[in-house]
């Protein structure tokens, strides 16, 4: 089987071109790493806090639909 003469070609300088080897390293303890460790921590945290925003949300939803008291 031949491959097509129209796909990319490879330099010959060991597999690895320029542009691959100047592409950035995802480093854990580097500052943007720890920011996103944080932001992640976070959006974790802020999950459990869903339900209870709900909760009093169908609260004062029922508060305001049951009061059948008029101040006369």
């Amino acid at each position: 089987m031949r491959r097509s003469s129209s796909g990319a070609r490879v330099a010959d300088g060991g597999g690895v071109s320029v542009s691959e080897a100047a592409l950035p390293t995802y480093d854990p303890l580097s500052a943007a790493g720890r920011r996103e460790a944080a932001r992640t921590r976070a959006l974790s945290r802020a999950v459990h806090c869903i339900p209870v925003v709900l909760l009093v949300c169908a609260f004062l939803l029922w508060l305001s639909a049951s009061s059948h008291t008029h101040l006369d």
